[in-house]
């Protein structure tokens, strides 16, 4: 990275901090540091609900799961709408007539203390752990590509976190992510124009291939019940997920609650509902557009390519070299398979796009098996190595070409 990379890195980081700090400073009241003084309007509040949710690990690992698996997670939300208007109607106004600081807080005047108290632990416990991963996940990918420490990463990002959250309360909070919102999805959507201009091919081209890979899956209406991600799965089990999720746990609940008005955080929940499946569908379908590129461009045998230089150092570097050869040669088959097969659709051959297709499927079961055969001899080499490189698709993507 260079030093102009530096500075917007630590620069972004340094500045969003800095602003939440400022715009909260000051002496605190119970109501001003839990509920932001009822202040923030529904935009700010819808942003805030996405942001609490989307964290860097969506950013991360979702435009992967498109490149190994299609758009079909997109499903997974279809159920969420329904859930915020649910929400809405029954959840909120209880909470803005009970005047309540916390979801749990409703719990002690409709039950009593004892069932209050253990679901406030039962929260701090399971939120606790989430915010580890939250944090966790994404420093181990930016430790393995950027070379930094892993635990002083994790206590880099958890400290800035910290800082601003402890200081401002829910106010700096929701004020700081809407600047995180506009900063990961400026990122992402710039991204994606980029992949999009960087193909050889046409666009409407590059919607054939992932079409034809099956990676456009964007609506499964099979009843499948060992099927995770199909339509049915979205407007029922998600469902629930969602109401309990938006509904009773106070790292959402607070961030309506700090709302001006009911309206205004019915208004911000829904917005959240509405905008959260295109937000997804930008993300999966940049992800998908990664794929594409990656059938034109010779991508990493392994994703995680800190492993595989550490395969070259080993004893094992011959069996990689001539894996790594045997991958490319697959490569340049696969890529002129592409091209045949792009010339057929033009041409309206169906017999020939079917034969090419069948040849495609052929030439990716041979590219899956070298990679398994790659990541059994890093495993070989490091027990402990972790050879699961979905979630390096897009860092690795960005790190090479951007």
């Amino acid at each position: 990275m260079s030093t102009l990379d530096w500075v917007v890195l630590f620069g972004t980081l340094a500045l969003i901090a800095t602003y939440g700090i400022y715009k909260t400073y000051g002496p605190k009241s119970l109501d001003s540091y839990l509920r932001g003084k009822n202040s923030m309007n529904w935009w700010s509040i819808g942003l805030s609900i996405m942001a609490t949710q989307a964290s860097a690990i969506t950013f991360l690992s979702t435009p992967g799961q498109a490149y190994e698996d299609g758009m079909r997670f997109i499903q997974f939300y279809f159920g969420l709408p329904l859930a915020m208007i649910v929400i809405s109607v029954v959840f909120i106004p209880i909470y803005y007539k009970l005047k309540v600081y916390t979801a749990y807080e409703f719990l002690e005047n409709r039950f009593d203390l004892k069932t209050r108290t253990l679901a406030a632990l039962l929260f701090i416990v399971q939120r606790g752990l989430a915010a580890g991963i939250t944090i966790y996940a994404p420093a181990i990918i930016l430790s393995t590509l950027l070379g930094w420490n892993l635990t002083a990463t994790n206590i880099l990002i958890g400290s800035v976190v910290i800082l601003y959250t402890v200081s401002g309360g829910t106010e700096a909070v929701s004020i700081t992510q809407k600047q995180q919102m506009a900063v990961m999805m400026g990122g992402m959507i710039l991204a994606g124009i980029i992949v999009i201009q960087m193909l050889p091919i046409s666009f409407q081209e590059a919607m054939h291939v992932a079409g034809k890979m099956d990676k456009l899956n964007m609506i499964n209406l099979e009843f499948d019940i060992s099927d995770r991600y199909n339509v049915w799965s979205g407007m029922t089990a998600a469902v629930f997920l969602f109401l309990s999720y938006f509904g009773t746990d106070q790292s959402q609940v607070q961030r309506y609650l700090s709302g001006q008005t009911l309206a205004q955080s019915r208004m911000g929940l829904i917005m959240n509902g509405f905008l959260k499946i295109p937000m997804q569908f930008i993300i999966l379908f940049i992800g998908v557009m990664v794929f594409v590129f990656y059938q034109f461009f010779l991508p990493p045998v392994v994703f995680n390519t800190v492993q595989t230089d550490k395969l070259r150092e080993s004893e094992y570097a011959s069996e990689f070299e001539d894996l790594e050869t045997d991958y490319a040669a697959n490569f340049k088959q696969t890529k002129t398979s592409y091209l045949e097969m792009l010339e057929a659709i033009e041409q309206k051959d169906l017999s020939r796009e079917t034969e090419i297709r069948e040849r495609l499927s052929q030439l990716k079961s041979e590219q899956r098996t070298i990679r398994e055969e790659v990541k059994d001899l890093i495993v070989t080499n490091d027990p402990i190595a972790e050879t699961r490189d979905t979630d390096y698709v897009f860092m690795r993507f960005v790190m090479d070409n951007l």
